[in-house]
C-alpha cells in the first residue's frame, strides 16, 4: 500500500475515535497529543515520517489516555518506548 493511503487511513482511524489531526509547526517534537488533538510537524522531510508520527501519537492516544500529560512522569520513557512499539505494529497492520 502506498504510503498516502497509509495516511488516510491513520486520519480515518483518529476521526472515527473523534481525535483531530493538524499539522503545526512544533519545535520540540515530531507530534504532540493533547485531548483529542493531535498536532504533527507540518515541515517533516516525508510521508513515511507523517504516518510514523501520527501512528505513535495515536498509539499514545489508545495507551495513555488516562495519564494526563506524561511528559515529566518517571514513567515517560516507559511510555514512548510502548507507543513505538505500538506505531510499528499499526503500520504493519495497515499495510495488509
Amino acid at each position: 500500500m502506498d504510503s498516502g493511503k497509509i495516511f488516510e487511513k491513520l486520519v480515518h482511524l483518529a476521526t472515527s475515535k473523534g481525535i483531530i489531526v493538524r499539522f503545526a509547526p512544533l519545535q520540540a517534537s515530531d507530534g504532540r497529543i493533547k485531548g483529542n488533538k493531535i498536532a504533527i510537524r507540518q515541515d517533516l522531510p516525508t510521508i513515511e515520517d507523517f504516518n510514523y508520527n501520527l501512528a505513535h501519537e495515536l498509539a499514545h492516544a489508545y495507551l495513555h489516555f488516562d495519564k494526563g500529560n506524561t511528559i515529566g512522569s518517571s514513567e515517560h520513557e516507559q511510555y514512548e518506548e510502548q507507543a513505538d512499539r505500538a506505531a510499528k505494529m499499526l503500520l504493519e497492520a495497515i499495510q495488509y
